[in-house]
């Protein structure tokens, strides 16, 4: 179809054209939407991870600089932590399974516990787990020197 007087000719999508768009674009959605969850899952898990080695380290570093015992708690039915001096508890995603392995002096029930550092840098040790489908991290505490260690499964 052309204009009178114009050389150029004006385009457009027909039905037909418009219909297989539409009928591509939900086959590619129907296909990449469920392989979503796990990618989430999985950045979750690595985010809480990076979270709770950096809380841990922050309460070493709040012991070393007040000179006096600090703690992390944690949650590990209700999925949160809490570390000490502050009231706020920090959520961590439902999807992780956790696990905390600590003294058994630092247990306050069945399903939270405590990691205690010492004016020294030092702490009472311990290891947290965390798995989220086949993926677990853990980060260890080191009871003589209070190193955060944090590694892959």
């Amino acid at each position: 179809m052309s204009r009178a007087g114009s050389s150029r000719a004006i385009r457009g999508f027909t039905l037909m054209e418009m219909m297989l768009v539409l009928a591509l674009a939900t086959a590619l959605v129907t296909l990449v939407v469920p392989n979503l969850g796990p990618l989430i899952t999985r950045a979750q898990l690595y985010s809480a991870a990076r979270d709770i080695a950096s809380a841990l380290r922050y309460v070493r570093g709040q012991a070393l600089v007040q000179g006096r015992s600090t703690e992390f708690e944690l949650a590990v039915r209700d999925h949160w932590y809490r570390i000490s001096g502050r009231k706020k508890s920090y959520p961590l995603p439902a999807a992780i399974e956790l696990g905390l392995y600590t003294a058994e002096t630092e247990t306050v029930d069945e399903g939270t516990g405590r990691i205690r550092f010492f004016p020294d840098g030092s702490s009472t040790g311990g290891r947290v787990v965390l798995q989220a489908n086949a993926i677990k991290r853990q980060i260890t505490v080191n009871w003589l020197t209070g190193e955060v260690l944090l590694r892959e499964e």
